[in-house]
């Protein structure tokens, strides 16, 4: 369960978005909750402000301990509030690590399109140099959409890839559906093993797509449900919340991703961002398209240090066998 989660603020009404989520999460794990809004110095012809406005200062912090207050009132979330002067993604940092947050609840200022700037550049950058789990929420478009903010998760996906660090996240994701008495469903995308055949070097190579070895990605979807059973079996023991799993092959990873969350009713989406499992395929990449497209919450933890690579089967973990699993 978490035991302190920090949110930042910039005084506006889409970061506060998320003070809502938070409290629902807070009060299901009997947690604290932080406030913090960063100051960013004024740049002028080369030179920072040497020191705030006083009354801008003053009332920045007349507004975090509004928040703070009405948060403890309201929601009876016990609430404290800071204002900081710097860059606000290592502030908004260095303040999860002062204050021992195990959660950053955000709303991103989300743009659409294919330019990595669309999350926002201070999301973006907490996002990335986050040493603790970051819960990314999407900006509410409806009132309906304002009304879910204010409560907890019913459905939790969690991603998972064959590698020790895309399960970096189940911690965290499984500490998320416990508040929220939520389900969670474990899916793994399996990319087809491409099938081995003679090229001769002298002969132009195609652009064609890869032709799959369906007896070799057959053999590997059958030890990825081994495992994935596994898992289920370790949550349900361990937190005893209804837990599912889910295989899905496609070549496309991030909008198999998307497509199942949509037709799952998936409220929230659990994955790292760096985690590579032996298929080769980046989690960074498949986590931006995911945030862009998905259209729901998605909980993020980027690894701090590489570990060990494969727990769960994958693709190159069969590489050296093709040639027997295709003979079958």
């Amino acid at each position: 369960m978490f035991t302190k989660l920090l949110v930042p603020l910039d005084g506006s009404t889409l970061a506060e978005e998320a003070i809502g989520r938070a409290a629902a999460i807070a009060r299901g794990s009997h947690a604290r909750v932080d406030l913090v809004l960063v100051h960013e110095p004024f740049a002028f012809a080369g030179y920072t402000e040497a020191l705030p406005n006083s009354d801008e200062w003053a009332a920045e912090h007349a507004y975090v301990e509004r928040m703070a207050a009405e948060l403890t009132s309201t929601a009876s979330v016990p609430t404290t509030g800071a204002v900081l002067r710097g860059a606000p993604a290592e502030m908004i940092c260095a303040r999860a690590k002062e204050v021992g947050a195990d959660l950053v609840v955000m709303t991103s200022h989300g743009r659409t399109g294919f330019s990595r700037t669309w999350l926002g550049s201070v999301a973006d950058a907490v996002m990335r140099h986050a040493a603790i789990p970051v819960l990314m929420l999407r900006p509410a478009e409806t009132s309906k959409g304002s009304a879910a903010a204010q409560h907890a998760f019913r459905r939790v996906l969690i991603t998972l890839d064959g590698s020790t660090l895309a399960a970096d996240i189940v911690p965290a994701a499984t500490a998320l559906a416990q508040a929220s008495g939520a389900s969670i469903t474990l899916l793994h995308v399996v990319r087809p093993v491409p099938l081995v055949v003679p090229i001769d070097p002298a002969l132009p190579i195609p652009s064609l797509p890869p032709i799959p070895d369906e007896a070799a990605t057959t053999w590997l979807v059958e030890e990825t449900e081994k495992e994935l059973h596994e898992e289920v079996q370790r949550l349900r023991e361990q937190g005893g919340a209804t837990v599912d799993a889910h295989i899905v092959v496609s070549q496309h990873v991030a909008q198999a991703i998307i497509d199942f969350a949509r037709s799952h009713d998936i409220d929230v989406i659990a994955m790292s961002t760096h985690g590579r499992g032996a298929s080769r395929w980046l989690m960074g990449s498949i986590a931006d398209k995911v945030l862009r497209a998905s259209g729901v919450p998605v909980l993020l933890r980027h690894p701090v240090a590489t570990r060990g690579e494969s727990t769960l089967v994958s693709s190159s973990a069969i590489a050296g066998q093709l040639p027997a699993v295709s003979g079958r």
